[in-house]
């Protein structure tokens, strides 16, 4: 992926990052702090949660084209990098306990349900985009 594709790529997916890190932390809360409530300092760590789970995207950054199986490496690590760098901001934070093998296991499942999701609206964009290219290219040709 070009540097201009992952950064578009990145920012587009920094709000849906934000919406899912904000559904996943009222489930949690649900389920281990029902009484929990959220400070301005809070809403500020919830943007950088985003940040920090956007910046390892540069990992798909590459010169050339990546086939089907290094992309599909790319992705297991990028999973793996994501979910341990969120764990620790999550950790630092007293978001999660890392004693609490319940809690880190909510919290990883709620990690992958957001990467899910992110994964999900930007392959939909991405196809939406190339069936408008090739829709145009068929009337520009069959024209």
């Amino acid at each position: 992926m070009r540097a201009e594709e992952l950064l578009k790529t990145m920012v587009q997916s920094f709000f849906i990052i934000t919406t899912g890190i904000i559904i996943s932390m009222y489930v949690f809360c649900l389920i281990f702090y029902p009484d929990a409530s959220f400070s301005l300092d809070d809403i500020g760590r919830i943007l950088l949660m985003a940040l920090a789970g956007d910046l390892p995207h540069v990992i798909f950054l590459s010169r050339r084209e990546l086939n089907k199986m290094q992309m599909l490496i790319r992705k297991i690590i990028h999973l793996i990098v994501l979910s341990a760098v969120l764990l620790y901001f999550a950790s630092l934070w007293d978001w999660v306990s890392l004693h609490s093998s319940k809690e880190v296991a909510v919290f990883l499942s709620s990690v992958l349900v957001v990467y899910v999701a992110v994964f999900l609206a930007t392959h939909y964009r991405d196809k939406k985009l190339t069936d408008k290219m090739n829709e145009r290219l068929n009337e520009h040709y069959h024209s």
